[in-house]
């Protein structure tokens, strides 16, 4: 599963949706260092696989590779990032100690004040669900008028940090309401977004 989205949002546990694999992104939500992620794999999808490199964990470890945890197996060895890894821990230890419902219900409680906000604005098309069944961090939305990276550059020019969608068929202009954001600061954004008919 490509949940790159999946860690720092949703309140989940992975063993739990049924997946061999799980791959997740730690640097959008999670708040770690940027370019983090990492791949969680059950012990039948870790039985499917096998490494294109060897592993060079072997070396320093000291133990059989049959004693080697799977994800070690993956790995080629070299320098790793341990500025990046103990960053990525207290990510984590942030988040567990605030508690991962209230992470969740936080975030969809900014996304929806900003989804209603949004919905009630004749110049704007709001492209994301209403509905938090079917989104969570991320609202999409298009200002009459106004190309996705014109509205950015507006919204920029206001002091509002948004961003376009990938280059899919569709782009749309998107904020992102996030653990760190206040009632208010969505107020401003939508108070911007406004500004922009």
């Amino acid at each position: 599963m490509d949940g790159l989205h999946g860690f720092g949002v949703e309140d989940f546990t992975v063993s739990d949706l049924g997946w061999d694999f799980f791959i997740a992104g730690c640097h959008k939500w999670l708040f770690g260092p940027r370019g983090t992620g990492l791949i969680w794999g059950n012990n039948r999808g870790w039985r499917s696989v096998m490494a294109t490199i060897p592993t060079m964990d072997g070396l320093w470890r000291h133990v059989p590779r049959e004693q080697l945890i799977p994800a070690a197996w993956m790995t080629p060895g070299g320098f790793h990032a341990f500025e990046h890894r103990w960053a990525l821990t207290e990510a984590f230890r942030f988040h567990m100690g605030v508690g991962k419902a209230k992470v969740a219900a936080r975030i969809h409680e900014l996304n929806r004040q900003c989804k209603e906000g949004l919905a009630k604005m004749p110049h704007v098309k709001l492209q994301t669900p209403l509905t938090e069944k079917l989104s969570a961090g991320m609202v999409c939305f298009e200002v009459a008028g106004l190309t996705p990276t014109q509205t950015v550059q507006r919204l920029k020019d206001r002091g509002i940090v948004a961003s376009t969608t990938p280059p899919y068929k569709y782009e749309y202009a998107r904020v992102t309401p996030s653990l760190w954001n206040t009632p208010a600061e969505v107020d401003a954004a939508l108070r911007a977004i406004h500004s922009l008919s």
